[in-house]
């Protein structure tokens, strides 16, 4: 990659407006998520008092109190903020929250449309024509992007890691009992895992821009891609009870696995009997693979395309 070329590419993200608006969602979304994260507890809590005073408050026609009073005492659990696992959730930057009290939906959908808009602004700008001419390497264009694309998600990530830090200080502080469970090297080690994400994602989307080309199309694939990813998932874990882990493999649930180490199996509570689950690892080398293909793809037709 030529660092002209990159420059050249990281000024184009930095003077357009768009890659700012991308950030301030990514970061409200983020903050919206960790209020829920800290909320959902002491509400938990208040729920399971009025179940056991004569307020006799429960969940349906149909469940006991005692059947809420266990319901509401199990996901108080899960949401415990004292808990490391509740801790290690807080900081991930993909923002899928204790128990899944979260959601990644935002910061995926962020880092694809970044990528996504990297590579059509130039399509539908017509600059795309004068950068190939400068450059006529069509590779060195595409690394160029790809670099500034990364260099963006990780500014993006580390505003991230400062909200998900401030939240995790203020769940301390907040919660009767809790300590700070984990230590800064794991701490360090979910924050690097959501930054390697965010970077493969953005290619994800760098790459599906650059296959599409038009820009409407590219948003319209990405935006696709984030809601039709979890309705399969869903619909999966309905029709086999959790059984299988086939759809663990596919780019965002891969993406949630390798930064908080949870599918959507673990986030709607359900068990597996397919196996082992997904290890963080073992969905990180799933999710450069997806990135990998998509961009010798992306770059493969990128070479042989008419730009004109």
């Amino acid at each position: 990659m030529s660092l002209a070329v990159f420059r050249a590419e990281l000024l184009k993200l930095r003077s357009t407006r768009t890659p700012w608006v991308i950030g301030i969602v990514a970061v409200a979304g983020m903050l919206l998520a960790q209020t829920l994260t800290l909320v959902l507890p002491r509400t938990l809590r208040t729920l399971e008092a009025l179940g056991g005073s004569d307020a006799g408050f429960h969940v349906g026609p149909q469940m006991s109190p005692a059947d809420t009073s266990e319901l509401l005492s199990g996901l108080a659990a899960a949401t415990d903020l004292g808990s490391a696992a509740a801790q290690r959730s807080l900081l991930d930057l993909m923002g899928t929250g204790p128990a899944g009290s979260g959601s990644s939906g935002v910061t995926a959908l962020c880092v694809l449309l970044l990528g996504a808009l990297a590579a059509t602004t130039d399509f539908r700008t017509g600059g795309i024509v004068p950068t190939a001419l400068a450059v006529p390497d069509r590779l060195r264009i595409l690394a160029g992007k790809a670099g500034a694309t990364a260099t963006a998600a990780l500014a993006i990530g580390v505003a991230l890691a400062l909200v998900t830090a401030v939240g995790l200080v203020l769940a301390v502080a907040t919660t009767p009992g809790a300590s700070l469970a984990i230590g800064p090297g794991e701490a360090l080690g979910v924050w690097a895992r959501g930054l390697a994400v965010m970077v493969l994602l953005s290619w994800l989307g760098l790459a599906v821009g650059t296959l599409v080309r038009g820009q409407v199309a590219a948003i319209v694939v990405v935006v696709a891609l984030a809601l039709v990813e979890p309705m399969i998932q869903a619909a999966a874990l309905v029709l086999t009870g959790g059984a299988t882990t086939a759809t663990s493999w596919l780019p965002i649930t891969l993406g949630s696995l390798a930064s908080a180490g949870q599918g959507a199996a673990q986030l709607f509570g359900a068990t597996t009997d397919a196996g082992p689950a997904l290890g963080a690892a073992a969905a990180l080398a799933g999710l450069v693979a997806w990135a990998a293909v998509l961009l010798v793809t992306a770059g493969a037709v990128f070479r042989r395309r008419d730009l004109a």
